[in-house]
Formats: structure tokens, C-alpha cells, sequence
């Protein structure tokens, strides 16, 4: 009768030392805590091995990760080993560029509002379908114009609501075709380019939509008193409406948070890098203090 093999057997058992050394060495994690995150970790290191025989770890993309994210939370029953899943895989990530078996800093992938209602992940549309929801608008009144912009702007850019309710007409460079996007979750101003599309769009609503009002701003109600929108629900308002006239059906999430999370996908499946990724979205970059 064949023997059981041994645990030093498992080719991930030397790095799972180096991993348990940092978290002890560097990271001063007590022992329980230690012995759930190496956990965690081995967790992740088996899915990928399971998905991806022969690969190593140099392979690992942020698809991966949000696949075995999305798989470990399928097994788990509760917010709290929700909340711990995605925090354990986080930290081996972190690990993994650390300690040099990564050149990049995967673990920004992972979701960090890990509280799911219909699903294991943020919700998110696919293109095709977000694209027909824009192309069902019409382009002959005002507030279709407006719309059309608010949307293809949110779509491609992946600015958050707060983000587009400050732009002002003086933050749109047309010659460059970039935009300014300030006052940001991170007080980080930044720069986004703007597609053709959605910069002729954004040009046609200033030029033939957009109220003759004396207001600094881009985007305008068109419900007295003509003004900027003061809050996030016109906004949110705007983007359900148009989504559900374009035949998605929407839960309870459906507003500008939505089409962020939808390109933030996009970009992934097209193995775009996730610096790129970050950049655009506004997150601040970890990757010079953890990987230098």
C-alpha cells in the first residue's frame, strides 16, 4: 500500500516557509494569525496550481486573481471569512512582490469592499451590453446629448461621481483630448484621456446642449434653478435610467460606481498593466514602497 506523500514533498513548501518567515520577521504577526494568513495563502497557491498546472508564479496575472478571489468566496458563508479570504490573499500577494516572485503589485486586484449581495465580486456589465445602453440614446434633445456624455465619459475614463460632478469647462484640454479630474477620493488631481468618442460627445453637449447659464461647471441640470448637480443621486439617477432603457436590468448597485467597475474588468481581461490600471482609476501607487 502507497504511502500518503509527505508535506515536504509539496513543491510549494519552501515558498510557504519564505512566506511564514515574513509574516513573522516582517510583518510580526502573532502565531494564530500567522498560522490563518499562511493559510490563506496556500489556499490561493493551490487554486492557481489547480487552474494552471505547470505554471509558475511569474505567469500569475491579475485575472488570475480575480478568479481564485471570486472562487474562495464562493465558499465562504459569512462577511467576516469573506472580509479574511480576500485580506490573506492579499497579504501572500504582497508577499509574492516583496520577496521578488512578482514584478507586480497584484494585490491592488483584490476587491477591498468585500460585502456581496448578488455576487462574489463588484458588479460589473460587459462591454457589448454597456455599449448598446449608450447607443440607445437619441442625440436630438438636450438632455439626451447630456446624458449620452455623462455616460461614455463615466465609461471609458472610469471617473467617480464626485469626480464628475466637479469637472469645470476649463479642466477639457481638446487639443491634447485629456481632461483634468480633480478633487479626487485620494486629493490626488489627475489626467485622463479622452477617446475621440467620448471627447466629440462631451464637445457636441457644450456646443448645441449645455444651458447658457454663467456657471463654471460641465455638467448642468436642466430642471430650475439651472445649476451644477449639488449631490451624487442626479448623477446615479441618470446612469439607471439610461442603463434600464438600454435593456440591463440593474440590482440594487447602478450608478457611476458600476460603469468604474465595468472598465476597471475591461482593462483587465485585456491584460492592460495594472499600473496603467491604477493610473487611470486614480489609485495611488504602492508599488515603489513595497517593491524597491
Amino acid at each position: 500500500m502507497a504511502s500518503a506523500p509527505r508535506v515536504d514533498d509539496d513543491p510549494g513548501t519552501p515558498l510557504l516557509t519564505s512566506f511564514s518567515d515574513y509574516l513573522r520577521k516582517v510583518r510580526g504577526l502573532e502565531p494564530k494569525t500567522r498560522e490563518d494568513v499562511l493559510l490563506g495563502g496556500r489556499r490561493f497557491l493551490d487554486t492557481f496550481r489547480h487552474h494552471h498546472p505547470g505554471q509558475n508564479l511569474e505567469a500569475l496575472t491579475a485575472e488570475h486573481v480575480l478568479a481564485a478571489v471570486e472562487h474562495r468566496l464562493s465558499l465562504s458563508a459569512t462577511t467576516g471569512t469573506r472580509m479574511a479570504a480576500t485580506s490573506h490573499i492579499r497579504t501572500f500577494l504582497q508577499f509574492l512582490c516583496w520577496a521578488g516572485h512578482h514584478d507586480q503589485d497584484l494585490d491592488r486586484v483584490v476587491p477591498r469592499t468585500p460585502h456581496w449581495r448578488l455576487a462574489h465580486l463588484p458588479p460589473r456589465l460587459a462591454w457589448d451590453d454597456l455599449r448598446r445602453a449608450i447607443d440607445a440614446i437619441g442625440a436630438t434633445t438636450p438632455v439626451d446629448i447630456r446624458d449620452r456624455a455623462v455616460l461614455l465619459l463615466l465609461a471609458t475614463t472610469g471617473i467617480r461621481n464626485g469626480e464628475l460632478r466637479a469637472i469645470q469647462l476649463q479642466d477639457i484640454d481638446w487639443r491634447a483630448g485629456e481632461i483634468s479630474v480633480r478633487r479626487t477620493k485620494g486629493r490626488r488631481d489627475r489626467v485622463a484621456p479622452l477617446l475621440e468618442e467620448t471627447g466629440a460627445a462631451l464637445a457636441d453637449y457644450v456646443l448645441r446642449a449645455r444651458p447658457k447659464v454663467d456657471s463654471p461647471y460641465l455638467f448642468l441640470s436642466f430642471t430650475p434653478p439651472v445649476a451644477a448637480f449639488k449631490c451624487a443621486s442626479p448623477v446615479s439617477r441618470i446612469v439607471r435610467k439610461r442603463l434600464r432603457h438600454g435593456g440591463i436590468e440593474l440590482g440594487r448597485v447602478g450608478g457611476a460606481h458600476l460603469l468604474r467597475h465595468s472598465l476597471a474588468t475591461q482593462l483587465v481581461r485585456q491584460r492592460r498593466p495594472i499600473n496603467e490600471v491604477a493610473d487611470l482609476l486614480g489609485h495611488q501607487s504602492k508599488i515603489q514602497r513595497r517593491c524597491t
